[in-house]
């Protein structure tokens, strides 16, 4: 069972027994607690509406200025689905196909030499961690110059051509062979990017551009963009500030706003968006809708269908449980903040959480349990109410199925 299973079925079967009152008591006494600095959280209907949404905490710790209900988070890999949603469009306009491989597109046109055993490797798959790239470990020991020299080359100027750089990536990484067989998952660390760069050599466009024209401007997210949430150093800050933490969160260091405090410039199709929470409904409550105004029936249906080792698709882990039905999730991290979207197609709902912290990352952490609290509570308040008290009591006996108890 999956952690995102085993939130939900905890979560159902506590939620008649809450001891908070409102979603904001909850809050601010997590936050308190577990040391979590600050939160926005939020539960949405697929017309977009918020059932329930909140903010807790401060933009950098011990400073004093509030998290707002427009503040920006990285969404590191929680926005990898918008990478692929934006590819959905592109295929859906006939510019290539989710089988188009590496040899089509970069070692036939003679653009570089693409090792043999990557030849077989589509545009799908590297948006589905099923490729053969090569996953962190294999990036940080083998590739440290590449990974130096796109850092190197990071500019987050709104005029900067990142396309060099995601070819470079490409070029690297493909040369070599593949590090397991098509088809196998492997969390790879520049697969994304890859799809980016044939993305942006099939329409003529930067990924930036696709992004804003396929996914920001016909969706109104006016919250979202590129690399950091801001450059300004500033104080007091103008968003939330990233923290390192230790596993007790007695010591939680902001990290200062700057152009290397995230990811590679280049890297932004593999984890280098921000939204702030409204902007991100607005994307995820679509998915929901399955809008064929927006894309084809056939097209949502094929970003919704995990198509490695039948878990994982287009940015989504996908889950099943017999009552819930279809899960969707992903969460997402720059070593210093955390996003996580939790999708529940069967009943309209979607859970988004933006937090300056990474805690979560690190197992058993002070943080982490009470990123999980916050959770488990909107779940629990979110399923009851569309469940009902009979259904949460049938998760009780699912629970204890799936626990082996």
């Amino acid at each position: 069972m999956t952690m995102s299973v085993f939130l939900v079925l905890v979560a159902v079967v506590g939620c008649l027994g809450q001891e908070f009152d409102s979603l904001q008591e909850m809050l601010d006494h997590n936050v308190e607690k577990y040391r979590m600095i600050g939160v926005d959280v939020g539960g949405f209907s697929s017309d977009g509406t918020w059932i329930k949404r909140g903010q807790s905490g401060e933009r950098v710790y011990g400073e004093g200025t509030p998290i707002s209900d427009k503040d920006m988070f990285i969404m590191g890999s929680a926005g990898k689905s918008m990478t692929s949603t934006m590819a959905a469009r592109v295929v859906a306009q006939g510019y290539l196909n989710w089988t188009t491989t590496t040899k089509e597109m970069f070692h036939d046109t003679g653009l570089f030499n693409v090792h043999e055993s990557f030849w077989p490797s589509t545009l799908e798959q590297f948006l589905s961690h099923g490729s053969g790239a090569p996953g962190l470990d294999v990036v940080v020991s083998d590739y440290h110059d590449m990974v130096d020299y796109i850092f190197n080359k990071t500019s987050w100027d709104p005029e900067h051509d990142n396309r060099p750089e995601r070819q470079f990536l490409a070029k690297t990484l493909l040369e070599n062979e593949v590090t397991v067989p098509q088809g196998k998952f492997l969390y790879s660390i520049g697969a994304f990017t890859i799809a980016g760069a044939m993305l942006e050599l099939a329409t003529g466009k930067t990924y930036e551009q696709l992004m804003i024209d396929e996914l920001f401007t016909p969706l109104s997210m006016d919250g979202c963009g590129f690399g950091p949430t801001t450059l300004d150093s500033s104080l007091p800050p103008v968003q939330p500030w990233g923290h390192l933490c230790d596993q007790w969160a007695i010591h939680n260091a902001p990290v200062t706003p700057g152009p290397y405090a995230n990811v590679a410039s280049s890297m932004i199709p593999d984890g280098g968006l921000h939204c702030n929470l409204d902007s991100w409904n607005n994307y995820l409550s679509m998915h929901l809708r399955e809008d064929e105004d927006f894309l084809p029936k056939d097209q949502w249906e094929h970003i919704h269908t995990p198509i490695t080792q039948g878990y994982y698709g287009f940015g989504w882990f996908f889950d099943n449980q017999p009552i819930i039905g279809t899960i969707w999730q992903h969460g997402g991290t720059d070593g210093h903040n955390f996003a996580q979207a939790v999708m529940l197609p069967k009943w309209g709902i979607g859970i988004i959480i933006g937090v300056n912290n990474a805690g979560t990352m690190q197992q058993g952490s002070l943080q982490g349990t009470g990123f999980g609290k916050v959770l488990e509570w909107v779940f629990g308040n979110l399923l009851a109410k569309e469940m009902g008290t009979e259904l949460a009591k049938e998760m009780g006996t699912e629970l204890a199925k799936e626990m082996g108890t």
